[in-house]
Formats: C-alpha cells, structure tokens, sequence
C-alpha cells in the first residue's frame, strides 16, 4: 500500500459509523490488502475493548452515585 491509500484508510476510520463500516467490509474482504486486512481486526478489537471497559466504567459509576443517593435520604 503506498502513502495515499494509507491515508484515505485512516481518513475514513476518523469518520464515525463509516468507520465500523469500512473496518468490518476490510476485515472480511479477500480482496483487500493483508496489512489494511490486520489493521482492521487490530482496530476492531481495540474498538470492543473499548466498549466493554467504558460499560464496565459506567456500571461502577452509576452504583456509586446510586449509593451516595441512598444515603442521602431524609426523614
């Protein structure tokens, strides 16, 4: 791949949807280059990673603010 396609693949992974888009099309196309093939799986990865560390952030978050909101209560 030469520096342009390198550039319009990371160009397109900034645009949000289209990026989930085109990652899963180059992850599963035989066509496409191996190296923009491996860059797909690695950032699709990375991408479900991110999505269950940030659920089990938000979990832990809203149980401490449920907490301190329970013992807020007055009588």
């Amino acid at each position: 791949m030469t520096l342009g396609d390198w550039m319009l693949t990371l160009l397109l992974t900034y645009i949000p949807v289209v990026n989930l888009i085109m990652l899963i099309i180059w992850s599963v196309d035989e066509k496409t280059n191996v190296n923009k093939k491996h860059f797909a799986w690695a950032s699709l990865i990375f991408m479900g990673i991110g999505v269950v560390l940030s659920i089990i952030f938000s979990s832990i978050v809203v149980a401490i603010l449920a907490s301190a909101m329970h013992s807020m209560r007055y009588y």
